[in-house]
């Protein structure tokens, strides 16, 4: 069983900003789109810090608790995804990331889960 980590990408980081820019917009904060979306306020959190996958249920919440098309998150986070300002930023907060040894504890951990 997957634990939910992964390692982040540029697609990740492009829908973490989609997410909080429609918050922006809308004047929502992130413990009041919890409660509307029903999606925890710590699974958020992980979601906007690049440490879990949000599914497609939780993202279908999100935007509904915003009150928009899923379809406009994915839209903008493609978008974002392209930007260079935001690829600069994305690539230069992730340089001294050792992948490899990421990708083994992620292994390591999925292991101990399925023994469980």
């Amino acid at each position: 069983m997957a634990t939910g980590k992964k390692i982040p990408t540029i697609e990740s980081k492009a829908l973490s900003i989609a997410i909080k820019r429609a918050m922006a917009t809308r004047e929502i904060k992130g413990p009041a789109l919890a409660e509307k979306s029903n999606v925890p306020y710590s699974t958020l959190r992980k979601i906007f810090d690049l440490n879990t996958v949000a599914d497609y249920e939780q993202l279908q919440r999100i935007a509904d608790a915003l009150k928009m098309p899923l379809s406009q998150i994915i839209i903008d986070a493609d978008e974002l995804s392209k930007d260079p300002d935001i690829i600069s930023d994305f690539e230069a907060s992730h340089e001294n990331i050792d992948i490899e040894r990421w990708a083994d504890r992620i292994k390591a951990e999925d292991t101990i889960t399925t023994k469980h």
